[in-house]
């Protein structure tokens, strides 16, 4: 059995990780979606492996790269008060599943986070599948939150069709409140409802008896 080890990825090991790569995108779930085969995949690698943080770890067994990890430690910000490792892909091989490629890949991403202060590691699943799930929970990982996908051009006509709707449903009710007043013999109602003036002389009311409440 090829003994299977990892360690951190230099510069000159890209040209080697490109393969693996195509493989990772071959088997995502997004890859119909988003995935390119006629994509510059070197160049992307190189430009994500000159990333401020970025990391990759390789796994390989007798000098040939049979897997790999790419992560980035992603800085205290407005949404996180802590440093983080943020796992973006982890993939090893067919043939050299179950030999240990995955932990030890991991392992050495535990490594990374650590010397970065980072207090986390957290990922989204490439595949989704359940051997994945189980190997990440196998090493700790918990359900946080779930992707989800929407083509851009969809979202966009779907506002459209919701706001032109309360559009229509707005008039309709405009409408409907301006004949009622009308039948009373009341003068039409302000375009937004009420009258900035009207809102200012009611809201003072309660603030006033609600101080009073309080006297």
């Amino acid at each position: 059995m090829r003994v299977v080890q990892a360690r951190l990825a230099e510069p000159a090991d890209l040209d080697a990780v490109v393969p693996v790569l195509r493989s990772v995108r071959a088997e995502s779930p997004l890859g119909a979606q988003l995935v390119n085969p006629d994509a510059d995949l070197d160049g992307h690698l190189r430009a994500w492996y000159a990333l401020p943080n970025a990391y990759m770890v390789l796994a390989e067994a007798d000098d040939q790269v049979v897997g790999v990890a790419l992560a980035q430690v992603i800085e205290a910000n407005l949404f996180s008060d802590v440093a983080y490792l943020q796992m973006e892909a982890l993939y090893v091989q067919t043939a050299f599943r179950r030999r240990g490629a995955g932990r030890a890949l991991m392992g050495q991403l535990g490594l990374v986070g650590a010397r970065a202060g980072a207090e986390q590691v957290v990922t989204m699943p490439i595949s989704g599948s359940r051997s994945e799930q189980r190997f990440l929970s196998g090493l700790g990982f918990t359900v946080v939150g779930a992707r989800r996908m929407t083509p851009t051009a969809a979202l966009l006509r779907r506002m459209e069709q919701q706001a032109k709707g309360r559009e229509r449903r707005g008039r309709g009710i405009d409408e409907l409140i301006a004949r009622r007043r009308r039948s009373r013999g009341l003068p039409p109602t302000p375009p937004a409802g009420v009258s900035l003036s009207e809102l200012a002389d009611r809201a003072e009311d309660l603030l006033a008896d609600g101080a009073r409440s309080r006297e």
